[in-house]
């Protein structure tokens, strides 16, 4: 049996089709090498909901469990020697898999590949499709900016969306601000995205943002929407993530659950300023 390998991806977006890499199999039927990449794990369980997260990791201990079962079974390879000792590991069941996702994960199309499946081969794919960080770092942003597209339009029935204030006596501002989010219901409601794997400048600069208005408006419901940073890669901004979600006048809502903000607006009538 020919040797193959496929990518296995989270859907962030199924509307969209976005995907972000997680793992990659190697196979010939008879031996397989299977990974997941804990950083792609990591950004993945910050956007999707327990459910899918829940499933995804499911689904990759199946197929580890498929691999760890068959793979160590000689027997089996006396019976389906022509296509392989591992009839489920193989690559027309792949292909099937890369057609069938639940819009949640899917294996990509598996493609020939005229390799033996050992260690090496293995680590040097898996650093050209996963593991490199310049492309997480492109998907993080894309993730951050697909789920204000995809927020927004839900909730500009309630809130002014990126308002802009300018610096001046009326606003009583220092400096000019802009809010991803800003309405009303008797007193204000503001919410604000921020992205914790920008640098600590850039991530103060928002916070900045955000508290001149905040202050302004003591009074008021405010939403703080973000996602728990790596904390290796990222040290200062899981100390803030795991500080600012322990301040009083905040309430801190994580990117997969946008969902709560719409709903409280519609049961607290909120409506733009």
């Amino acid at each position: 049996m020919k040797t193959f390998y496929s990518i296995l991806s989270a859907v962030i977006n199924p509307i969209s089709g976005e995907k972000i890499s997680i793992g990659l199999l190697l196979s010939n039927g008879n031996e397989s090498i299977f990974r997941c990449s804990d950083n792609r794990m990591a950004i993945v369980s910050k956007i999707l909901n327990s459910d899918s997260r829940t499933f995804i990791k499911n689904y990759i201990k199946s197929i580890e469990s498929v691999i760890k079962r068959i793979d160590i079974n000689d027997d089996s390879s006396n019976i389906f020697y022509n296509e392989g000792k591992n009839v489920i590991v193989n690559e027309p069941y792949i292909e099937y898999l890369s057609r069938y996702s639940k819009n949640v994960i899917s294996f990509s199309k598996p493609t020939s590949i005229d390799v033996d499946v050992v260690g090496s081969v293995y680590d040097s794919l898996f650093a050209k499709f996963i593991a490199e960080e310049i492309a997480i770092e492109k998907t993080i942003e894309k993730v951050i900016i697909s789920t204000k597209r995809n927020f927004f339009p839900k909730a500009e029935k309630y809130f002014s969306i990126e308002k802009e204030f300018e610096a001046n006596k009326q606003t009583k501002l220092l400096l000019p601000s802009k809010i991803d989010l800003f309405g009303k219901n008797g007193e204000i409601v503001m919410g604000q995205f921020f992205d914790l794997e920008k640098s600590a400048n850039s991530i103060k600069s928002d916070f900045f943002d955000y508290n001149q208005i905040a202050k302004i408006h003591k009074h008021s419901t405010k939403f703080f929407v973000s996602y728990e940073p790596e904390k290796v890669n990222f040290p200062q901004q899981h100390y803030f993530w795991s500080e600012i979600r322990k301040q009083k006048g905040y309430t801190y809502v994580d990117i997969s659950e946008t969902d709560s903000i719409i709903e409280f607006a519609n049961k607290n009538n909120v409506i733009p300023v």
